[in-house]
């Protein structure tokens, strides 16, 4: 899901942000400026070099009740979740439980009643987006009112059926296809292998090891607060769009954080305390795809890699930056401005935002 841009109120900057002895997010408050001129809600980023740290947030993050955006509001990160999907997969291929080379099949045959021509394809295809396999997202979108998106909760497995309406010819393929029925599938096979919802899987594998106090996997209804509350266009008038149930326990889409949190998990993945070093470089050096849903930089600083997460739908997008040792770090998180729900255009604020990330990051080199 993605928004373009319409008119709203914007807050002032939260004074009881960290204030750092040097300034880091220099080209984020020009772009946290420009966001507000165009309408959006609000904006929430957090910046790290080493012992220096800068979070702040901006706008308001209810505009029924003006309330101020706080740092530690939660947001929708979707997409930016997958990463930490990719994370309980692998434990499972360290303890040896699941090889990447398996077909999904040997695992869930559910997979195969619903994608019977697909059998060839694996764990790996999944975790490198080569599956092939159609996006269920933008069917969903076309075939749901507003109303059954944010009331109607959906089982992984009716994630599928979804994407299996589209007729595509069977995977995998050999380029790099973004799907997030790939991380319904795997979500699917998390629970399959652990006999427990992926909700407490993700607590025990990430969001407690890493230190993610204010990170959860979604559930059904409105979202505990406080929240940074997202609007569509319906009509032509706003609609609150923070719940969505279509998207909750979701593997691709239902994680629900704050940029402190997301910042902490990359901090923890590429430092080593979620899953060995040798599995995160075998992550990162994949070929021809990394895995995991993380995008390996050596373009940010010379010498320094880098990995970058990016998610974003509906009313939300969040883009996050991390140096491999965890000491430089850019989390960015932003409202749209409200705008009729669609799947094709992406609004300016977010190439603009990447932008403000990625010099924000070099400055640091």
């Amino acid at each position: 899901m993605t928004l373009v841009l319409s008119g709203c109120t914007f807050g002032t900057p939260d004074e009881t942000a960290t204030t750092p002895a040097v300034k880091l997010g220099t080209a984020l408050e020009a772009f946290v400026a420009d966001a507000s001129e165009h309408g959006a809600p609000a904006v929430v980023f957090h910046v790290r070099d080493g012992d220096q740290e800068e979070l702040r947030a901006t706008g308001v993050n209810d505009l029924g009740s003006n309330t101020k955006a706080v740092p530690t509001d939660k947001t929708w990160i979707i997409g930016a979740g997958t990463p930490m999907v990719a994370v309980s997969v692998m434990k499972l291929v360290e303890a040896g439980t699941v090889s990447l080379d398996d077909r999904v099949s040997a695992h869930l045959p559910e997979f195969t009643a619903i994608f019977p021509a697909w059998d060839r394809v694996t764990v790996r295809d999944l975790l490198a987006s080569t599956s092939g396999l159609p996006d269920y997202f933008p069917p969903l979108i076309e075939s749901r009112s507003l109303d059954e998106l944010q009331t109607r909760p959906l089982t992984f497995e009716e994630r599928l059926r979804i994407a299996a309406e589209v007729d595509l010819p069977p995977g995998p393929v050999s380029y790099f296809a973004w799907s997030a029925t790939d991380w319904e599938v795997l979500g699917w096979l998390l629970e399959r292998k652990h006999h427990r919802g992926l909700a407490e899987v993700l607590a025990e594998d990430v969001f407690k090891p890493a230190g993610m106090g204010h990170t959860h996997l979604a559930a059904p209804g409105q979202p505990p607060e406080p929240m940074l509350h997202g609007y569509v266009l319906e009509d032509g008038n706003r609609r609150d769009f923070t719940r969505i149930d279509a998207v909750a326990g979701s593997a691709d889409s239902g994680v629900i954080s704050t940029v402190e949190d997301l910042s902490k998990f990359l901090a923890a993945l590429t430092t080593g305390r979620l899953i060995r070093e040798e599995t995160w470089k075998s992550m990162t050096e994949a070929e021809p795809f990394a895995l995991g849903g993380i995008n390996p930089s050596d373009d940010v600083c010379p010498g320094i890699r880098h990995v970058f997460v990016y998610g974003g739908g509906g009313p939300y997008t969040v883009q996050s930056v991390s140096s491999l040792d965890g000491q430089q770090q850019v989390t960015v998180a932003t409202v749209l401005p409200p705008q009729e729900l669609n799947v094709t255009d992406a609004p300016p604020l977010v190439p603009e935002m990447e932008d403000a990330m990625l010099q924000t990051a070099k400055r640091m080199c």
